[in-house]
């Protein structure tokens, strides 16, 4: 199974079974006493089993759900909190499930860096995936001889970022998906998404960005693409490619 968050479900899923049917009732046969975290201690344990081997990162997620579950109930908090935390994360992340790509910001820094390699004359640029619109806004203001365009998935950051280009003439905001926007009429293509969807992005750059054209990327390399310029800049590594 490719998308390790649906894996982590269904482990929990299986889990919960097997502690629920088996284990739990085992122990209480036998007399002993018991922790109330113990059913979620086991559960977390037996639901880290899949991710022993690859994406390790997820072993302390999958042992603490269980227990924060009981611990949250414990506290006996209305659900109307977790409803609305539900949908708070859900207008902030959206997507992310499908699409693993988590919400980052862009520094000052590497906008400041970014804006030192734009050109005097017009150009366009985009912003794949633009989060809050932070950098879009920063770059038009400072480079009001270019055409500054954003996308974002995520209902809540587009809101944010569309609201920060409003009163910029040459800044705009479009809620949807990176994969949909045609990439030919940019002179620079800017993304900061995750490694999981780089290769599928790269070959669409490759494929519609015009010759002399420049595809960056923030923190995440191509697989097997040797990036023409690599800068440090506040932390993160940029890759530059030109087209």
């Amino acid at each position: 199974m490719k998308n390790p968050a649906l894996r982590a479900l269904l482990s929990q899923a299986a889990a919960f079974l097997l502690v629920a049917a088996v284990l739990s009732p085992a122990i209480d046969r036998m007399g002993w006493r018991t922790p109330p975290l113990l059913p979620g201690l086991l559960q977390g344990l037996l639901a880290s089993i899949p991710f022993l081997r690859r994406e390790r990162w997820w072993i302390p997620i999958q042992i603490c759900f269980p227990i924060m579950v009981l611990v949250a109930l414990s506290l006996r908090i209305s659900s109307h909190w977790f409803l609305m935390g539900f949908l708070l994360l859900g207008i902030i992340y959206w997507n992310t499930f499908r699409t693993r790509v988590p919400l980052y910001l862009t520094g000052r820094e590497v906008a400041m860096e970014l804006l030192a390699r734009l050109p005097e004359g017009n150009f366009e640029f985009a912003d794949l995936g633009s989060g809050l619109g932070g950098l879009a806004a920063v770059l038009a203001k400072e480079k009001p001889c270019g055409r500054f365009f954003g996308v974002e998935v995520a209902p809540l950051p587009f809101l944010i970022g569309k609201a920060r280009c409003m009163h910029l003439p040459n800044c705009r905001m479009a809620w949807g998906s990176y994969e949909r926007i045609d990439l030919s009429g940019f002179d620079f293509v800017y993304a900061f998404l995750s490694p999981v969807p780089m290769p599928g992005l790269f070959e669409k750059a490759r494929r519609e960005m015009k010759p002399g054209s420049v595809f960056v990327s923030n923190s995440f390399g191509v697989p097997g693409e040797k990036a023409d310029e690599t800068v440090v800049v506040g932390g993160r590594t940029l890759y530059f490619w030109k087209m």
